[in-house]
């Protein structure tokens, strides 16, 4: 139908339709000012502002099971790495138009309070291995705060009934050992001949090595990145600085607790690797290296039914490798040795009889060069303090930890020393008035 000139649709006039006064009209869609979490994102063909949904939801797929998180969008992007290139790329649940995104192979409860400690900053756990997996979680999704915050909170709860457990998560999850940093670390189960051997073999190679590390320090080069990486940072920044602090005042408790937690039970269950970090240790406080034959004694134990062996003299020195040598022989008495000779000998019948002659007394004589670093070995004595541990929670503050072993990790003489020192200068001054 055509109309008239100048009628609109209705068979008014047009220009008594534009005369009339009309209803204010919302602005254009172009013109309007997106929300602050929308701006930057236009449909490229209009010029038109998208509005994003501030929500979206996470599907937690496992087998047939699926369960639906809605959080805040801004949240997961300002905090998680993983999950913020997971929304970037797009919705991956098939269909294009919908806001979902699924997250396979994941506890969906634990999941649900990594998202909730995203939008709270809190997060309720119910004991320390309940924490480990959600640090595990926190890792593989890279959420920076909530694995700071873990860290934290795992270092309150450090005792000698969960530190085994934080220390076997660690090294499974990170996959790091934290030594003494003049101590060797030896992941190959050697016997203690061969170990002798490269020690003398390295010997010179090491004193070459000396002159120029001391020429580099000079140069103010940093040294050994590999050792370096092994002492923790005392004021921890990065996540990973956090994940090795946390490995260290592990450590350093057991240090401290070594006389039990060596006797416990679950010694028995760690492997290789893990107990050859603990008992390598120069800083274990031991009454007695017996504790340590023992530990050493049972876990061969154990060792030898998981690899279907006879628990003979021999299979036992077998697994243990290098660490046979660990224990301190000539720290003991020489009833001390004879009963562990009775369990069982883990020394080689030669330095055997080399220790036994040596505790009651008797002259060495036409000892090799390694027989002789192998005694001094086990003259040397451990360390009177445990290392202080890194300031990361309440438990680990300095304040909670005697005067002297401060003092002793800081490289200062003890209180004891300083008064030692002191009644010597007073004993010269009498000797030089009465001389």
């Amino acid at each position: 139908m055509v109309l008239p000139f100048g009628l609109g649709p209705d068979g008014h006039h047009v220009d008594a339709i534009q005369s009339a006064p009309s209803a204010p009209s919302a602005p254009a869609a172009h013109l309007v000012m997106p929300p602050p979490y929308a701006r930057g994102q236009t449909n490229i063909y209009t010029g038109v502002p998208i509005i994003v949904n501030p929500y979206i939801d996470f599907i937690v797929v496992n087998g047939d099971d699926r369960y639906m998180i809605r959080c805040e969008r801004k949240s997961v992007l300002e905090r998680s790495v993983e999950l913020a290139k997971l929304i970037h790329a797009g919705p991956n649940s098939g269909r294009k138009s919908d806001n979902h995104f699924q997250i396979l192979n994941v506890d969906k409860n634990d999941f649900e309070l990594i998202v909730r400690y995203m939008e709270k900053h809190f997060i309720p756990y119910r004991d320390h291995k309940h924490l480990l997996k959600i640090l595990e979680l926190a890792d593989r999704f890279n959420v920076p705060d909530l694995i700071i915050y873990c860290i934290r909170e795992l270092d309150l709860s450090i005792s000698s009934a969960t530190a085994l457990d934080i220390f076997k998560a660690l090294w499974f999850y990170q996959g790091i050992a934290l030594t003494n940093q003049h101590q060797t670390v030896i992941t190959t189960q050697e016997t203690g001949l061969q170990l002798a051997r490269k020690q003398a073999s390295k010997a010179k190679a090491k004193q070459a090595a000396a002159a120029q590390n001391s020429t580099a320090h000079e140069n103010g080069a940093d040294g050994d990145g590999a050792q370096k990486n092994l002492i923790p940072n005392p004021n921890p920044f990065t996540t990973e600085d956090y994940g090795v602090a946390l490995l260290h005042n592990t450590l350093q408790l057991i240090d401290m607790h070594a006389e039990l937690l060596l006797s416990m039970r679950e010694i028995a269950d760690l492997r290789f690797e893990e107990l050859e970090t603990l008992v390598k240790r120069e800083t274990l406080q031991l009454r007695s290296e017996l504790t340590l034959f023992e530990c050493l004694a049972t876990w061969s134990l154990a060792e030898c039914a998981r690899k279907n062996l006879d628990a003979t003299p021999e299979n036992r020195r077998t697994v243990l490798g290098p660490l046979c040598l660990t224990p301190r022989y000539l720290r003991m008495s020489s009833a001390e040795f004879r009963r562990c000779c009775e369990r069982i000998e883990l020394l080689p019948p030669l330095e055997t009889s080399l220790v036994s002659d040596a505790l009651e007394g008797k002259k060495l004589k036409n000892l090799t060069d390694q027989q002789t670093e192998l005694l001094d070995k086990f003259r040397q004595p451990r360390a009177e303090y445990a290392r202080m541990p890194v300031h990361l929670s309440d438990r680990s503050s300095p304040k909670n930890y005697p005067k002297k072993m401060r003092l002793a990790h800081e490289g200062r003489p003890t209180e004891e020393g300083c008064w030692e020192k002191a009644g010597m200068n007073c004993l010269r001054v009498f000797v030089c008035i009465f001389d």
